[in-house]
């Protein structure tokens, strides 16, 4: 929902100087006034601890937490560390413009599904196709092709991660998308 960005250079002598700080807010998100101050507080945190050079074990480590909830518990407010959207909100911000996807549709030795959303290209279609038909995990794999909103919600990309999904809600989305029989008709 927001970010804290800004410079940092290192000098000569190892010391390190920060500057150019900037508070962006995502437009993308309809904001209650009460999400939109503790998104500005959550990144103003971000901003004291750069400003002030002060170590924390990450970006939303100890220190950080704890000013989170000082805050929270001083002045009633609800600064969290992260935001999940919920799957009405991803819709909304995808709209309603097709963005192609071609993905997989697996069934786990466990009888639960996953998908797996990868880049458009047939190279890396096989790649994953036969990552994903060598894990003993999964039972089967189907491929298709879809230009519906929802298929959008999840990440393209080839890292080893599968999202579990309900098989009944997908099901609902691959009456329009196209099966994939042929991987070399990509």
């Amino acid at each position: 929902m927001g970010m804290l960005t800004y410079k940092r250079r290192v000098g000569l002598f190892g010391g390190k100087r920060f500057s150019d700080f900037a508070l962006r807010i995502s437009r993308r998100f309809d904001y209650s006034e009460a999400e939109l101050q503790d998104t500005l507080i959550h990144e103003m945190i971000h901003y004291y601890i750069a400003v002030n050079q002060l170590k924390d074990g990450s970006a939303h480590g100890p220190l950080f937490r704890q000013m989170m909830e000082n805050i929270n518990h001083q002045y009633g407010r609800h600064i969290t560390v992260s935001h999940r959207s919920s799957h009405e909100e991803r819709l909304q911000l995808l709209g309603s413009l097709p963005r192609p996807r071609v993905f997989a549709i697996m069934q786990m030795a466990d009888g639960k599904y996953c998908i797996k959303v990868v880049p458009r290209i047939v190279e890396r279609v096989r790649t994953m196709h036969r990552r994903l038909t060598m894990d003993p995990q999964v039972r089967t794999v189907n491929w298709y092709f879809s230009t519906d909103p929802f298929f959008a919600l999840y990440p393209s990309s080839m890292g080893r991660r599968m999202q579990y999904v309900d098989i009944e809600e997908v099901h609902a989305h691959l009456v329009a998308a196209t099966p994939i029989t042929d991987l070399t008709s990509i």
